[in-house]
């Protein structure tokens, strides 16, 4: 068997995982991991820097985003390092190192480029925040005559702040509003304040 493939992150075969080009490239973009044992190291390093926060699929989706790894090959290592208890889940879904120690990742790190290892914890804390205002705001798309009508609310635990309907005239504009405004519901809520008390002055 290929050790680069037990997720073993302290395997001496992992010298440099970029040299390693065994793993699936379709998907990825320049500059993307095509090494087994490279994507083994981004997964442990996301996990490491955002112990108790970060999900399987937030991963996944992070790296289907970037183009950095293969979706299947990001799901595999998952799996793998899950398997031999390099990482672990806990109750909630969220990941947390197992086996190893943020020193482990800290002496493998460097083999990863720097760009990859900011643009996976970027994306990660980016979708992180966008579930979250997902959770605490809501949008709803409903249709209505002649079009559709989106509901934005922005919330604090019972207490609705600011519910604005806007009108969209196909389901597709529908659903850019509601989109654009959970990547961001409170700047959308700063900003309309903002406009308000602009105009009185």
């Amino acid at each position: 068997m290929d050790k680069n493939k037990t997720g073993d992150i302290n395997n001496s075969n992992v010298d440099n995982p970029l040299l390693h080009f065994d793993a699936l490239a379709a998907g990825i973009k320049m500059g993307g991991l095509r090494s087994v044992s490279a994507i083994n190291l981004l997964v442990s390093y996301i996990v490491a820097n955002l112990s108790n926060k970060v999900k399987a699929n937030t991963i996944v989706l992070a790296m289907d985003e970037s183009g950095l790894a293969n979706h299947f090959e990001v799901s595999d290592a998952i799996g793998r390092l899950l398997k031999n208890g390099v990482i672990v889940e806990n109750e909630d879904g969220t990941l947390k190192l197992g086996n190893t120690n943020n020193a482990d990742i800290e002496l493998v790190e460097m083999d990863l480029p720097l760009t990859v290892r900011d643009k996976s914890i970027e994306l990660c804390n980016k979708i992180l925040a966008k579930e979250q205002f997902k959770r605490e705001n809501k949008a709803e798309i409903v249709e209505a005559e002649n079009g559709f009508e989106v509901v934005l609310c922005v919330s604090d635990n019972n207490t609705d702040f600011m519910r604005l309907n806007l009108y969209a005239a196909t389901r597709e504009q529908a659903e850019v509003i509601k989109e654009k405004f959970i990547s961001n519901p409170v700047a959308v809520y700063e900003k309309l304040i903002d406009s308000i008390f602009e105009n009185e002055q």
